[in-house]
C-alpha cells in the first residue's frame, strides 16, 4: 500500500465576492507518496502558488481537506500546525529567505538551536559539499549571487530533515549544471529518506528526473500531457 505523505483532497480556493470574486483552485485532488518526487507545471497565474500556500497550511481553502500522513490538519490548532509545519515541512521559495544578519554556517546553527536533534555536523557538510557551498559558510547573503543564496536556501531545508519539502521554482536562479545537479539531488533525497517532495517548476527539461509531474492551469489539476502529445 503506497504511503501518502501529503494528500489534498477537493480543495477550492476562492477570493473575492460578486463581480471581483476569483477561483484560484477548483475542486482539486493531489497527494504524494513518500519516496516520491513531483513537478508541478503551469502558466503564471494558474493557481501553483495558492496550491502551495494552502498545501503547506499557510492558508486555508475555501473547501476541501488537506492531510499530513493520515491526519488532517483540521485537527491542529494555529499553535500545533506551526509546531507542524517546523517538524514536518520544509520549504524552497524562489526569494531565499535567508536570515540577513546571519552567516552561511549560522543558518544552519539557527535551525539545530530550536531542535537540537537536527544537529548533525557530518550531514550538514555532506549536503553543502553536494550543492558545491562548502567554501561559504563564512559569507553573509548580502555576499552572496542569487544562485549561491538559493542553494544555500535548498541546503537549509534538507539539513531541516522534513518528511514533506514544498519547492517554489528552486532552480529559477541556477544555471543549467546547477539545476539539473538540486533535482538530481531532490530526487535522491525522496528516494533515499522516503520524503515526499513537491516541486512547482517552470523548467520542462527537469522533469525527466522527476517520479511524475502534474500541470495546473485556470485553478484545475491534471497529469501533465507534454506539448507535442495536445490535442
Amino acid at each position: 500500500m503506497v504511503e501518502r505523505a501529503l494528500s489534498l483532497k477537493n480543495i477550492s480556493k476562492t477570493f473575492g465576492k460578486g463581480h471581483t470574486k476569483v477561483e484560484a483552485l477548483k475542486k482539486m485532488d493531489f497527494s504524494v507518496a513518500k519516496g516520491e518526487l513531483v513537478a508541478v507545471i503551469g502558466p503564471s497565474g494558474s493557481g501553483k502558488s495558492t496550491f502551495l500556500t494552502i498545501a503547506a497550511g499557510l492558508q486555508k481553502p475555501s473547501t476541501g481537506q488537506v492531510s499530513i500522513g493520515s491526519k488532517s490538519i483540521d485537527a491542529y490548532n494555529s499553535k500545533e500546525l506551526a509546531k507542524l509545519r517546523f517538524q514536518k515541512i520544509g520549504f524552497v521559495l524562489q526569494s531565499s529567505n535567508l536570515v540577513p544578519f546571519l552567516t552561511v554556517a549560522d543558518q544552519f546553527t539557527l535551525i539545530e538551536k530550536v531542535d537540537k536533534s537536527k544537529k548533525k555536523p557530518a550531514a550538514r557538510e555532506d549536503i553543502l559539499q553536494a550543492l558545491g557551498i562548502e567554501e561559504l559558510k563564512q559569507q553573509y547573503p548580502r555576499d552572496l549571487s542569487g544562485g549561491e543564496k538559493q542553494r544555500v536556501a535548498i541546503a537549509c531545508a534538507l539539513y531541516h530533515d522534513p518528511d514533506i519539502i514544498l519547492a517554489d521554482e528552486p532552480t529559477a536562479s541556477l544555471d543549467s549544471e546547477r539545476a539539473f545537479e538540486v533535482v538530481k539531488l531532490l530526487g535522491r533525497e525522496a528516494r533515499n529518506k522516503n520524503k515526499g517532495i513537491v516541486m512547482v517548476t517552470h523548467d520542462e527539461r527537469l522533469l525527466a528526473y522527476c517520479d511524475r509531474t502534474v500541470k495546473i492551469r485556470d485553478g484545475k489539476l491534471a497529469d501533465f500531457i507534454p506539448d507535442s502529445a495536445e490535442v
